[in-house]
């Protein structure tokens, strides 16, 4: 039978990956998206680094530098922008072998990393205290941050107003499913959620972070994902512009925020162990700031949040084919960082039928293989 594309697809998620699935997809068919909390779960509580990272593979590096390049086209397209800034980082995140490596391989592969003495770094970051700067650094000119449930928010918003999607606030609990051919296979038709409501589509995208692993195990598909737990903490607006880029240091990882102004910071950039004591380690990570900021005594600690973030086991993005025909899964760490080129090259597979040749090394069935 001929390739048919879906007149209806479903999206199950609301964070930043759901949403730029939707808002793509939007472009070209017709797309609910089901959403326990649209802007997401995870997606608020994230550091929001867009960067290509260190010590991953290089299919991977170009995978995220391809979704930092259309994260700048879809900031171009969406009327009034969205709330991306791209001031660069500064990392002295590791020991110094450690640090040379990665500028050696990303130099090689033709990223804009550059080393930077200690003064350099002063006048990169004139508001981090010089007393906490090494004698050198990594400075990563084209990399930035997302607020990503903004993002999130306007992308859905702007699908809906724009595109006619439509979002449903609801939890879904299975899948509705319809014979798919002669031999008895079935195929995903739709939705169940939790109030016994049935959404049906063509195609169902499960962008659901680590949500994703129950809804798939109701269908005896196993996803190996794990939740690692972050904590980040936030200042209250500063009106003044504290920092320029996003800090990734030995002892901190902090950086300004670009709708609200706020410092936020973790002890590393995974966020950090929130331990038993959540409230002492998120005031011990404000002391930590304000030591290492130019005019810190003058900030004003405001919140602490606790993320879990879906990580896979390898820790590379699980994208496409579940097993179950009619059903794409798209669930990773980092979202915020991935999830431009994730809507973008997903969209094309499921309204076309042809696989983008970057997605082979991100197939759920490569852990089947590796047993």
């Amino acid at each position: 039978m001929a390739f048919q594309p879906p007149s209806n697809v479903v999206v199950v998620g609301g964070g930043i990956v759901g949403a730029s699935l939707a808002w793509h997809l939007a472009h070209e068919t017709n797309v609910t998206v089901v959403a326990e909390h649209p802007g997401g779960v995870a997606t608020p509580n994230s550091f929001a680094w867009v960067n290509a990272a260190y010590d991953n593979p290089k299919f991977y590096y170009d995978f995220r530098v391809r979704s930092m390049k259309r994260w700048a086209e879809i900031a171009e397209e969406m009327p009034g922008g969205l709330p991306l800034h791209w001031g660069g980082s500064v990392t002295w995140s590791m020991p110094p072998d450690e640090l040379e490596k990665y500028e050696k391989q990303h130099q090689a592969w033709g990223y804009d990393i550059v080393r930077v003495n200690r003064t350099e770094i002063g006048e990169i970051e004139p508001g981090f205290e010089a007393e906490y700067v090494p004698e050198w650094g990594l400075f990563a000119g084209g990399e930035g941050t997302l607020e990503a449930s903004v993002a999130a928010q306007q992308l859905l918003d702007h699908a809906v107003e724009y595109m006619g999607a439509k979002v449903v606030v609801n939890t879904v609990e299975g899948f509705v499913k319809s014979d798919a051919a002669d031999d008895g296979s079935t195929k995903a038709t739709g939705v169940l959620t939790k109030d016994g409501k049935q959404i049906l589509g063509d195609h169902v995208v499960l962008a659901g972070g680590l949500g994703s692993v129950q809804l798939l195990a109701t269908e005896g598909i196993t996803l190996p994902v794990n939740g690692r737990q972050g904590m980040l903490i936030n200042t209250k607006p500063v009106s003044e512009k504290l920092l320029n880029t996003v800090i990734n240091s030995d002892q901190l990882h902090v950086r300004h925020t670009v709708d609200e102004g706020r410092i936020r910071a973790g002890a590393d950039y995974t966020g950090g162990d929130p331990g038993d004591n959540p409230q002492g380690d998120a005031d011990a990570l404000f002391e930590k700031v304000q030591a290492a900021l130019v005019g810190g005594d003058d900030l004003e600690y405001d919140y602490y949040t606790i993320g879990t973030r879906p990580d896979p086991e390898d820790g590379i993005p699980i994208l496409g084919a579940t097993g179950l025909e009619g059903l794409t899964v798209a669930v990773m760490h980092s979202g915020v960082t991935n999830a431009a080129i994730v809507g973008d090259l997903l969209t094309k597979q499921i309204m076309t039928g042809v696989s983008d040749p970057a997605l082979v090394d991100f197939q759920l069935d490569r852990f089947s293989k590796e047993q």
